[in-house]
């Protein structure tokens, strides 16, 4: 019996150590597993939060709001209970912003939060996440009221037609919704972006302003601005079939191009000296070319009338005529060419008769067989006669038989006078100047 009550006190109180162990564990679980992570919003304005409202990180539920109250920046200090201890601690760069779960409510609004990078400082408990790491809600009557009646009344047109426009089109709608999500995620960005530095923002909205208040002093102009490219737009709409050859050419006009600036490279480089050396000689001929203007404007006329020359409407331009010399060059070039084979052969013939012009001049105009010479002396004048004649007799002028040696004739009778000088047919001058002697002549064959 006692071994049997001493078993039973010890079961039991082996049995109440076990209770008082899982109600330390339950009251572990619950009070510390309970406890929350505070860190504190500054945001413009509360956008409708109210205490209770739940904090999301990427959907899912991490915390409440557990106090709303007016810091003494004039912002709203919201006070986040953070439960859920897998996110502790949040990093400097968080991002907070106030979302509305759906359009349907008034006061239906969360905090939905972005965690920063871990490799940020942490964010101590009880620590803020500044005012430009936040962003408040931007409710649908703000929009509303930011619009003229007229804006008001074609949105209202819109919403009421809308869905007949819509009807039988939500898969494509969807799709479109699918698309459109990267680029509202984007334009968010950007909205961050550039309210990230307002005092930029503000400067390029004045600066703005500005530039739209100078276009609209400028309105005729921007109207012909406006015509001159509806009518520019037009007229290349009207040559699409020639720009769609161009297009297709440009490829290889642009390899060309490219090859082209390579060897213009290279002959940059080839220039660089010679320009480095007429660095001095800039100046002046900049003052030149600037004197020149006043003459470059008196040669506009000119230069008119000179295009008028070289082309104008008919065949009488210079074009013209030089579209008619590829026919003359045709029939001219055979021509010239035999020209000029006739002078090469005519070049020795007169080569040999040049120094002979003379006597050929003096037979022409004093008679061929014979020579006459005006003289003068004391007497008066006088002419000397001489004759010349081939080996066949005067006497027998008839008879094809040349008179034998031995046959007397004329006084001073000479023979085989067959290498004349030219001009040795008259009695040598006393300067000298004739008889002339050239290349194969015999001076001593002339008159006695």
């Amino acid at each position: 019996m006692p071994t049997r009550r001493g078993g039973q006190v010890a079961a039991r109180v082996t049995t109440i150590a076990l209770v008082a162990l899982g109600v330390v564990a339950v009251g572990y679980l619950l009070f510390a597993r309970g406890a929350s992570y505070e860190v504190v919003l500054s945001l413009d304005n509360a956008s409708q939060l109210v205490k209770g409202d739940q904090v999301k990180v990427g959907g899912v539920s991490v915390g409440s709001v557990s106090k709303l109250e007016l810091g003494q920046d004039a912002r709203a200090r919201i006070e986040l209970s953070i439960s859920d201890d897998s996110i502790w601690p949040l990093h400097r760069g968080t991002k907070a912003e106030v979302r509305s779960a759906s359009l349907a409510g008034v006061a239906n609004r969360y905090v939905a939060l972005t965690p920063g990078p871990v490799n940020n400082p942490e964010i101590a408990p009880g620590g803020t996440i500044p005012a430009h790491d936040t962003q408040s809600e931007v409710d649908l009557d703000e929009i509303l009221n930011a619009l003229n009646p007229q804006t008001l009344r074609d949105l209202k047109f819109l919403t009421r037609n809308g869905a007949g426009a819509l009807r039988g089109r939500g898969r494509q709608l969807g799709r479109a919704l699918t698309y459109l999500d990267p680029a509202l995620s984007q334009a968010d960005a950007l909205d961050r972006e550039l309210l990230h530095d307002q005092g930029r923002f503000a400067r390029f909205l004045v600066e703005s302003a500005d530039v739209v208040s100078a276009v609209a002093s400028r309105r005729p102009q921007l109207e012909q601005l406006v015509t001159s490219g509806r009518a520019t737009l037009g007229e290349i709409a009207g040559r699409d079939a020639a720009l769609d050859s161009l297009l297709r050419r440009m490829p290889g006009t642009l390899r060309e191009g490219n090859t082209t600036l390579v060897n213009l490279r290279a002959a940059l480089g080839d220039v660089d000296p010679t320009l480095r050396a007429a660095r001095p000689v800039a100046r002046p001929l900049a003052d030149t070319l600037g004197l020149l203007r006043p003459t470059a404007h008196d040669l506009r006329p000119l230069v008119t009338r000179l295009r008028s020359t070289l082309d104008r409407p008919g065949s009488g331009d210079l074009i013209g005529v030089l579209r008619e010399l590829p026919p003359l060059e045709r029939s001219a070039v055979p021509a010239l060419t035999s020209a000029t084979a006739t002078v090469d052969d005519l070049i020795p013939i007169l080569t040999e008769v040049r120094p002979y012009t003379p006597d050929v001049i003096g037979g022409l105009f004093n008679g061929f067989g014979g020579t006459t010479g005006g003289y003068y002396d004391a007497n008066g004048h006088y002419t000397r006669i001489s004759f010349q004649s081939s080996t066949y007799s005067p006497e027998g002028i008839a008879s094809l038989l040349p008179i034998p040696s031995s046959v007397p004739g004329l006084t001073g009778y000479e023979r085989d006078n067959t290498a004349r000088c030219p001009g040795a047919a008259t009695q040598p001058a006393p300067d000298r100047s004739n008889p002339r002697h050239v290349a194969g002549c015999d001076p001593g064959d002339g008159p006695p």
